[in-house]
């Protein structure tokens, strides 16, 4: 009797072997309008050739898998390297596009290693919304096989939900029992969410429930920093980018000319890892309520360059910050904010507005404590609730650029945070405390 058992344990542990995934979603962004996103990480040490995967869209909560080709669409002939992530954003880049035409944002688009479904009618794989599953599947001779299932399909479809800190509702699924009747606040609408490091391996089977939580953590709507690297719990480990610029600081002349270069980001990897940069925040100004984006930032050299002479003129706006990320495909340094200063003086000096960036994680908060982090230093930190009564305060002796925030058992619902910074200013954000 025991060397059966032995046996079937031995089956067991070869069949779990054998579903192990060469790739998985390791982050879902679905945002305002279009800003609609995936990412797909390999979590094994060998090379996959995502060619062989395909995803498939379960719109609104069908149960039968979608025998039109307007719900699959093929992954890009791409070699994605062990430990290494590959973002995949809806082509929609027209930036005349209106409607259910409109652009994903330009800090979106940055991220992007792949454009798919350009043309609605031909795939729909893309334009999912917070009550549609998303299934990741490997050809394996004449049929498929699941790799990965973001949601699940079948009845019942989730029923409309409120969002975070809004009366606005939406088809989602939420972060209470059982995750699909509209109790609680939706979290697979309007957010974005990633999959926490130590998930290795996909869901390879219809869920009869899906808890968003139970695998992922989320942040708010249009956060896209996270895409592009995977915080993995199994991977070598590696040292991140660092930025050697001794200055931030650029001067850029008023007639200068579409292309001229500003100057560049200099970075060092102890690895030599394939870098790349983001602008993540800034670099912007309205005129007559039309955004523009004077400079553009070359996503594998750092080099800032001048795309857009509009609102250049120092009376309309004579300076510009920046916040830059640099991530080699394992880990993310920044924001680092640069100053780009239009003049034609190349004597001229700035004094740095160094520019906030507050990350509160996870949101929402599933246990008794949460993590703040930002770039500027930290002297304060207030939580209130949305009627102002106060439930929380510290003052740091030493200012803080992160801190691990402990909360009591009683504090569920809505908050909100306000963080003080040693140069007197302030930030203010919302939280959810399940």
């Amino acid at each position: 009797m025991s060397k059966i058992l032995t046996l079937l344990s031995l089956v067991f542990l070869m069949a779990q072997l054998s579903a192990q995934s060469e790739l998985i979603i390791s982050e879902y962004v679905e945002g305002w309008s279009n800003n609609k996103a995936l990412e797909l990480f390999n979590p094994t040490d060998e090379a996959v050739e995502l060619s062989q995967f395909r995803l498939i869209r379960y719109s609104n909560g069908v149960d039968v898998p979608p025998a039109e080709d307007t719900w699959t669409v093929a992954l890009p002939d791409f070699s994605l390297d062990p430990y290494k992530s590959y973002v995949l954003v809806v082509d929609l880049r027209d930036p005349d596009g209106i409607d259910m035409d409109a652009p994903v944002w330009s800090q979106l688009e940055q991220r992007a290693d792949a454009f798919l479904c350009p043309e609605y009618e031909v795939s729909e794989v893309m334009y999912f919304n917070g009550d549609d599953a998303i299934v990741l599947e490997k050809k394996v001779g004449d049929s498929y096989e699941i790799h990965d299932i973001f949601g699940r399909w079948g009845a019942p479809v989730p029923a409309d939900a409120q969002f975070v800190g809004s009366t606005k509702v939406d088809g989602a699924w939420t972060n209470v029992y059982p995750y699909f009747t509209g109790e609680g606040f939706a979290i697979t609408a309007e957010h974005t969410l990633y999959r926490k490091p130590d998930v290795s391996t996909g869901v390879t089977a219809n869920p009869s429930i899906f808890n968003p939580l139970e695998e992922y953590d989320t942040l708010t709507a249009n956060t896209f920093d996270h895409l592009g690297w995977h915080n993995f719990t199994a991977a070598p480990a590696n040292e991140g980018p660092v930025v050697t610029n001794e200055a931030l600081v650029f001067g850029v002349s008023p007639s200068a000319v579409n292309g001229a270069s500003i100057g560049s980001i200099l970075t060092t990897d102890a690895e030599n890892d394939e870098l790349k940069y983001y602008i993540e925040e800034g670099n912007f100004i309205y005129i007559d309520d039309v955004r523009y984006e004077p400079f553009a930032l070359n996503k594998t050299t750092g080099e800032i360059t001048l795309v857009d002479q509009t609102g250049l003129a120092p009376e309309l706006k004579d300076t510009f910050y920046i916040d830059i990320y640099v991530t080699d495909g394992y880990s993310q340094t920044g924001p680092v904010s640069a100053t780009i200063i239009v003049t034609d003086d190349p004597n001229v000096k700035v004094e740095t507005n160094e520019i906030s960036h507050l990350e509160i994680y996870p949101n929402p908060v599933t246990s008794n404590q949460f993590q703040i982090k930002d770039v500027k230093a930290i002297k304060e930190v207030k939580i209130s609730g949305i009627l102002g009564q106060s439930v929380y305060n510290e003052i740091f002796t030493t200012p803080v650029l992160q801190k691990t925030i402990e909360i009591k058992d009683y504090m569920k619902g809505i908050y909100l945070i306000n963080i003080l910074y040693t140069d007197g200013s302030n930030n203010t954000s919302k939280i959810l405390i399940k």
